[in-house]
């Protein structure tokens, strides 16, 4: 039986969720595919509820420029709908938030990860370096 990464127990790895911004535009021609483009900036966030705070702050920051209906839709899930969001993040699970502005899509998302630890430089070449 596999076991998920959220299950894992390894001092020296810890438990975060990644939480990713992603931005897609169509092309000035229209129809989509190769035509989008994404742009993306990711944070870390220490707890479920951090990661959907993150997610809060930044719906909140966009709501005026979205859709009616999607403005409709994210004050809805900012009123209530995030606790949703809390339990599927404390149980291992993705969740992302979706909205548009005409052709612009904006996704909100965080997924569970397992960070390894970063070892400090010693001066000592790693991989084929001089002295090595």
């Amino acid at each position: 039986m596999r076991t998920g990464l959220t299950s894992r127990s390894n001092p020296a790895t810890h438990r975060a969720w990644w939480c990713e911004f992603t931005v897609r535009m169509a092309s000035p021609g229209g129809g989509g595919g190769a035509g989008e483009r994404a742009r993306v900036r990711g944070s870390r966030a220490r707890t479920p509820e951090q990661a959907l705070v993150w997610m809060r702050v930044a719906v909140r920051v966009l709501l005026s420029g979205f859709d009616p209906e999607d403005g409709e839709r994210a004050f809805r899930w900012l009123d209530h709908g995030q606790w949703e969001a809390v339990m599927r993040l404390k149980a291992g699970e993705p969740y992302a938030f979706v909205a548009s502005s005409g052709s612009t899509r904006v996704e909100w998302s965080a997924r569970p990860v397992i960070f390894l630890p970063v070892l400090p430089v010693t001066g000592h070449p790693v991989c084929g370096g001089e002295g090595g």
